[in-house]
C-alpha cells in the first residue's frame, strides 16, 4: 500500500513539474500559515472513548498548476505540531475558482507521523494516514489569500500510550494565508 501512496505522489509531483507550454499551464509556488485546531478522536485502553484537543501554528510550501483557466492542481508540505506530536502532510488538491476571488478545494491529504522517525520517542502510531481535505480560498490580490480548511481522518493511525489514545483519527480545522511567488 505504501508503495503505491509514494508511486502516485511522485507522478503527481512529476505532472506538476513538467514545463508549461501556455500560460494556463503556469507552475507556481508560495508558502501559507496559520492557526491549526487539531481534534483526535480514538479509544482508551479498556475501549472507551477517548481523545485529544489542542491548537498551534502550521507553516506549508505548496506548488500548484493551472489545467485550465480556473482550475488548478497543487500539492503542499505542511508541518504542524501540537503538545508533544509533530505532523508532515501532504495534501492533493483540485482548486475550481469560482469567481475572480473565490474557490473551492478538495483532495486526500498523506498524514505522515513525524514522530515515528525520531528514534527517542517511542511512538506506537503508523507511519502514514490519509484525511481527506476541502477548503476554500479568497484573493486579496495575484499574490496574497486567505484560506480556511477542514481535514477529516480517514484511517486510524494515531497511538499515544502516555495519552492512552489508541486507534485515533486526527481531525484539522485551518485558517491562515498564503503568498504566491
Amino acid at each position: 500500500m505504501e508503495t503505491k501512496v509514494f508511486a502516485t505522489i511522485t507522478l503527481l509531483v512529476l505532472f506538476l513539474q513538467s514545463n508549461a507550454q501556455s500560460e494556463k499551464n503556469k507552475f507556481i509556488f508560495g508558502i501559507k500559515g496559520g492557526y491549526n485546531h487539531t481534534v483526535i478522536n480514538g479509544y482508551e485502553t479498556n475501549g472507551a472513548k477517548t481523545g485529544f484537543i489542542g491548537s498551534t501554528v502550521f507553516g506549508s510550501l505548496f506548488g500548484e498548476r493551472g489545467i485550465s483557466e480556473n482550475k488548478f492542481l497543487s500539492a503542499e508540505f505542511t508541518y504542524s505540531w501540537v503538545n508533544d506530536w509533530n505532523f508532515v502532510e501532504i495534501p492533493f488538491h483540485f482548486r475550481q475558482m469560482l469567481n475572480r476571488q473565490i474557490s473551492i478545494f478538495a483532495g486526500p491529504k498523506l498524514d505522515v507521523a513525524a514522530d515515528k522517525i525520531d528514534k527517542s520517542k517511542e511512538s506506537t502510531s503508523r507511519l502514514l494516514g490519509i484525511s481527506a481535505e476541502a477548503g476554500a480560498q479568497y484573493d486579496f490580490s495575484h499574490h496574497l489569500f486567505g484560506e480556511v480548511k477542514y481535514s477529516v481522518g480517514v484511517t486510524e493511525n494515531f497511538n499515544d500510550v502516555f495519552f492512552d489514545i489508541n486507534n485515533g483519527k486526527r481531525d484539522n480545522f485551518r485558517i491562515g494565508a498564503g503568498y504566491r511567488f
